[in-house]
């Protein structure tokens, strides 16, 4: 779909054209483990009037509040200057597709992923919610793939906060999940990141082939040509990964039999490799750099103190207290979709999406996000 609007009433900084494949909970961590990094090292390696000015006055470019619509819930939410040890907290990460067939902010957020943070029980559920999620949007009204939520909103009046709302609204009145915060990540800054750290090395488990990848970005790149693609191959066994090639590698849909589950496990391993590379010693030698490669990718309406507090909180939590959750396709009780063909009339043709399963998604979000017995799910309207 190509929709063309006007120059944005509040324009933000333009990003780069990227388009992205990579899964929620990668995006989710990856931005979640730089600024927490960042933040700490901060404040704990420089004194005021650097951190003030080198990190404090970027970090506050990254905060942008979304005033909640009409239509969304009050109670419940989270007050500014919260205490983040007093409560619970849902996050609503958002990662979106930035490719030349979009005009900025009228994009898709390929990832949607709602984490819950216990900081009382010392937990934490990441919650994904597929791309292609047929789920009804509340306001515009009709059945939609979850990942155009944030862009029909953006489309009625060419408004990122218009985008942000009704992508939020969406996750309240389909899955019963009152949003306390959101984030909206783009890929832009992820190569960046990874050259400024020095690559990656990924143990390939097996040949990355894909012919249909999309030539969009790197030295190949055509700019005047946003649908081309290129032939990607990456061989198997260890291999030092730039940032390019592990944007590569984390975004191919077509490498693996399995689709987005092999592509999950290639942004896994990507995530901890890049968690290996960001030890006190590069982050203090390269902080400026990560700062600036972060720069118009990520937009949030966690304050500095929250991010601070959730930094903290993050520093001391166990990988073992940290849930992984995908409301997809699979087996018995774990079954929360199913693939189907439907006619989408907004593009005039059938979609491949995913039906959501109400009957087993609705008790394991009750139980994550405490909501009792009430019918959370909701998502044919």
């Amino acid at each position: 779909m190509k929709t063309s609007i006007k120059p944005p009433l509040a324009p933000l900084p333009p990003l780069k054209k990227v388009r992205t494949g990579s899964s929620t909970r990668k995006r989710a961590g990856v931005f979640l483990l730089i600024v927490s990094v960042l933040l700490a090292g901060g404040a704990i390696s420089y004194g005021y009037s650097y951190f003030n000015s080198t990190i404090q006055q970027p970090l506050s470019a990254l905060v942008r509040p979304v005033s909640r619509g009409q239509e969304e819930p009050t109670s419940g939410v989270a007050a500014s200057g919260l205490s983040l040890g007093t409560r619970s907290w849902n996050i609503l990460l958002m990662g979106s597709d930035n490719d030349g067939k979009y005009t900025f902010p009228a994009v898709l957020t390929q990832v949607m992923m709602v984490v819950h943070i216990d900081p009382v029980a010392n937990t934490v559920s990441m919650v994904s919610i597929p791309r292609d999620s047929w789920v009804t949007v509340p306001q515009v009204g009709g059945m939609h793939k979850i990942d155009q939520a944030f862009f029909l909103g953006v489309t009625r009046n060419n408004s990122f906060d218009d985008g942000v709302r009704l992508a939020r609204l969406t996750i309240e009145k389909d899955y019963g999940i009152t949003i306390d915060r959101y984030a909206w990540v783009g890929l832009s800054g992820f190569a960046k990141v990874i050259d400024t750290l020095g690559g990656v090395d990924i143990d390939v488990i097996h040949p990355i082939v894909d012919d249909s990848y999309p030539n969009d970005t790197g030295a190949s790149a055509n700019p005047n040509d946003p649908y081309g693609y290129k032939r990607l191959y990456i061989a198997p066994g260890p291999q030092h990964l730039n940032g390019q090639q592990a944007l590569e590698y984390v975004r191919s849909r077509h490498a693996d039999l399995v689709g987005d589950i092999g592509r999950t496990q290639r942004q896994q391993q990507v995530l901890e490799a890049l968690k290996g590379k960001l030890n006190a010693d590069s982050v203090i030698t390269n902080l400026p750099q990560l700062i600036q490669d972060l720069s118009g990718s990520v937009y949030t309406d966690l304050s500095e103190q929250e991010l601070l507090a959730f930094a903290n909180f993050g520093h001391t939590l166990r990988s073992s207290n940290i849930q992984h959750l995908t409301l997809g396709p699979g087996s018995g009780a774990q079954d929360y979709g199913d693939y189907s063909s439907v006619y989408d009339p907004t593009v005039g043709a059938n979609q491949d999406v995913i039906i959501p399963n109400c009957t087993n998604i609705q008790p394991v979000v009750n139980q994550i996000f405490g909501l009792g017995n009430q019918q959370s799910c909701n998502v044919g309207g």
